[in-house]
């Protein structure tokens, strides 16, 4: 047993000496990846955290803060025009005019679509604003450490990990932070504007139609809710971005570092994944293990997948039109009838922007939830199965490399 115990500690020492030479003959210091570097790692993981805050995130910052001003600009365009005039509609009644509500139906109303419509840019802009920053701002950090020959591969990596974790968060806080600001920043503006656009069009109302003095009114509040909405939106989105940069940092940048440094190990030829296991058994092919769990989980992922979505989705889906369709109906034909006539292209918008939105909401809730529970309950059996499924072939190193 002890002559055993021999030949393994031989077989671990030898494989360390040559792993040394190749680093030394690839260009590569030894130290980068030796435990005792684990200050350097630290050190190189606050520098890119850093300039990922000071870089990375001022331009995803400026890429939203345009999509803010852009999307309320469209929402104004398109929807002030119709809330509007069913605000004013409703706001008459036998004991006077309700301004405040025509605020609050405002800001519910318009703060839900813009919301809406800047969660769908922030993948987009995340994603160009990662394409033109990232693996220069990489290169540029990683000057002068061993991480430099292969800055533009951990750039890849990180955008691999760390976009679309910053995808999914920056688009609850827009979902919950933003849009209250959104809401909150279209009732003030409408409540100090109202009044004075209603003034402007009584002093003006002489040869002025009604339909001429509401647009008045609607391009006051227009103006006013645009301004008001993109300088708070701006902000708001500064604190988002900068607070989901500094969580993902901190919980996936050491991580992704460390994978980064172990692919160079193992791509010249030693590495974490070697010939000798702890038992001195020799590892599985990286490709069989591959195929074997892909087509294992292909057929067993989608079947549980699907057995959880369409379940959630058919129940959520029954409860939306339960609970939003009927209002959103009656709210387009009375817009229909303001408009004096019935247009199946305008009700049919009508009844998507006050009913999509919930849709869209609830599902998007149901889904995630579902898939989560998927990934916490079932994908590790799921890939444990697969493994159990055949013998795996066993030859050479890991990584493949002979």
């Amino acid at each position: 047993m002890s002559e055993l115990n021999e030949t393994q500690r031989l077989q671990h020492a030898m494989q360390s000496a040559m792993h040394t030479v190749q680093q030394n003959r690839e260009g590569v210091n030894p130290e980068w990846n030796s435990g005792a570097s684990s200050s350097g790692m630290q050190a190189m993981q606050a520098r890119i955290k850093d300039a990922l805050r000071e870089r990375v995130a001022q331009r995803v910052h400026e890429k939203l803060a345009e999509a803010a001003r852009e999307r309320v600009k469209e929402v104004v365009r398109e929807r002030l025009a119709g809330e509007l005039r069913s605000a004013i509609l409703d706001a008459q009644s036998d004991r006077g005019f309700d301004f405040p509500r025509i605020e609050r139906r405002l800001s519910e109303r318009l703060s839900d679509a813009i919301s809406e419509r800047l969660q769908d840019s922030v993948r987009e802009r995340v994603a160009d604003a990662f394409r033109e920053r990232l693996v220069e701002t990489i290169r540029e950090t990683a000057q002068g450490t061993p991480m430099a020959d292969d800055a533009e591969q951990v750039g890849t990596r990180i955008r691999e990990a760390l976009e679309p974790e910053l995808v999914d968060r920056i688009r609850e806080s827009v979902r919950d932070r933003v849009r209250d600001t959104v809401r909150d920043r279209i009732q003030e503006a409408t409540h100090e504007r109202i009044v004075e656009a209603f003034q402007a069009a009584m002093d003006n109302q002489r040869g002025l139609d009604p339909e001429q003095m509401f647009n008045m009114v609607r391009g006051r509040i227009g103006d006013a809710i645009e301004h008001r909405v993109s300088d708070a939106v701006k902000d708001r989105l500064r604190e988002a971005v900068r607070d989901r940069f500094e969580e993902v940092g901190r919980q996936r940048l050491g991580d992704v570092l460390r994978t980064a440094v172990s692919h160079k190990s193992q791509r010249i030829g030693y590495g974490p994944m070697s010939q000798w296991g702890q038992s001195g058994e020799r590892m599985p092919r990286a490709e069989g293990l591959r195929d074997q769990i892909h087509e294992a989980l292909r057929e067993r992922l989608t079947d549980a997948v699907r057995e959880r979505i369409t379940s959630v989705m058919r129940d959520d889906i029954e409860d939306v039109l339960q609970e939003r369709l009927g209002p959103a109906v009656r709210a387009a034909l009375v817009e229909q009838k303001l408009l004096g006539g019935f247009d199946p292209d305008q009700f049919a918008d009508a009844v998507r922007s006050r009913f999509g939105y919930a849709l869209r909401e609830r599902l998007t809730d149901a889904i995630r939830e579902r898939v989560h529970e998927l990934h916490r309950d079932r994908l590790r059996d799921m890939i444990r199965s697969a493994i159990g499924t055949r013998q795996p072939e066993f030859s050479g190193f890991g990584t493949n490399l002979h």
